[in-house]
């Protein structure tokens, strides 16, 4: 009876159909997209040698951070299921153009820089598009558990499709690698059509683009921890998210001297260890002091970038790899149940969307860091990351106070 009980209250947004068709979606998406940058962040490497071009492959990956206001606006005015369709379709679509050339034979860096940077636009669209629908589809006292079921079934297939991916480009190469990854794209896709969503009445439609665009800045400008919470989104992504990005392939190509598929399992225990903190947080029926844990959680993640530039032995990085990756749970579940949980549902696309501009400090952290690693070395690059990412948390959080009591 009791663990009848803990399972339940554990899978208790399956309960909607809905919200069980969107998991299996992400899942087979999160697979793809986990696949497709082992592969090509390790075709990238072995083709230029240059940790500099590498964080310039990892930062095409969010070209499209800087349009995700907008994108908050078109989620809030439209069909949110039919956008988050229509992004995956695409991204599908990108994924047979990339087999094709691979195929071919003719597939270069520049390609993969270019379709990369398509594909970037359209997964930040997507981002904003999935957060946003998964408020929609579960109840508030829910919201909780769904956002951390979300991240507990991404986390999973993260484990495994690094490793997936380095046995496949290892053993196949890198067309039949990409078959895989257009399989799972269309099964993501597909899965989304199926979806039906609660009747909803779209807002600012009418309204001018700048007027309601200004209206989401007036919104987190005037609320503390809302300003606190995107402030730490970029810092995380600017100091923390580098790390499995992009400083990981070089980290395992420079100091580990590891293959691809030691690279995968280095990946993987990374997403096994976020996949235990996500595991954690939804067996929970609520989130207690969760700025607290916010920031403890990033102060920890950072710490972990830092020490990892000491590891030479393959066996401490999985495990400080591991412990980044529960830190990393930590803080960014926690912050993603304060931004859906404090924001009005007809303002939440657009500040979902200011929350994915935040992704921004990712390309730029990936190109100061591969310039760091590329100038002075992985280790540098790493402990660079891992001090300025603890002494910038305590910046936001000492003077916007009211997060640590959210």
């Amino acid at each position: 009876m009791y663990t009848q009980t803990i399972t339940s209250r554990f899978f208790r947004s399956f309960q909607q159909r809905n919200y069980r068709l969107l998991w299996y979606s992400d899942g087979a998406t999160s697979s793809a997209e986990q696949m497709e940058f082992l592969v090509l962040a390790w075709f990238v490497l072995l083709e230029t040698e240059s940790p500099l071009l590498l964080g310039l492959y990892g930062s095409l990956r969010f070209t499209g951070t800087l349009f995700a206001p907008f994108y908050g606006i078109v989620v809030d005015r439209y069909d949110r299921r039919k956008l988050l369709s229509a992004c995956r379709l695409m991204m599908t679509l990108i994924a047979v153009v990339i087999a094709a050339l691979a195929f071919a034979g003719q597939i270069q860096v520049w390609q993969v820089f270019a379709l990369t940077g398509m594909a970037g636009m359209v997964r930040a669209c997507d981002n904003v598009a999935r957060q946003t629908l998964i408020a929609d589809l579960v109840p508030r006292r829910n919201l909780s558990n769904a956002i951390a079921l979300t991240r507990t079934g991404r986390d999973a297939t993260q484990i495994v499709s690094p490793i997936v991916g380095g046995l496949l480009l290892d053993s196949f190469g890198l067309g039949w690698a990409y078959v895989v990854v257009f399989t799972l794209h269309l099964g993501g896709a597909a899965l989304t059509l199926l979806l039906k969503p609660p009747p909803r009445t779209p807002t600012t439609r009418g309204a001018s683009i700048f007027g309601t665009l200004l209206e989401s800045f007036r919104y987190a400008r005037g609320n503390q921890v809302i300003l606190a919470l995107l402030l730490l989104a970029f810092l995380v992504n600017l100091t923390g998210f580098p790390l499995n990005q992009g400083l990981v392939p070089v980290f395992a190509y420079d100091v580990l001297a590891t293959d691809s598929t030691g690279l995968g399992w280095l990946l993987g225990a990374y997403s096994a260890g976020s996949f235990v903190g996500s595991t954690l947080i939804a067996g929970l029926s609520s989130v207690e002091h969760a700025g607290r844990t916010m920031t403890l959680g990033a102060i920890a993640w950072h710490a972990a970038v830092a020490a990892l530039a000491r590891s030479t032995w393959f066996s401490a990085s999985l495990a400080l790899l591991a412990f980044a990756g529960i830190s990393q749970s930590f803080t960014m579940l926690t912050m993603s149940i304060l931004l859906l949980s404090r924001t009005p549902s007809e303002i939440r696309g657009r500040v979902m969307g200011l929350r994915s501009l935040a992704v921004y400090g990712l390309p730029l952290g990936l190109l100061a860091s591969g310039a760091v690693a590329d100038e002075f070395g992985i280790s540098l690059a790493l402990i660079a990351n891992g001090v300025i990412g603890i002494v910038l948390t305590a910046a936001i959080v000492l003077p916007l106070r009211s997060i640590w009591r959210a």
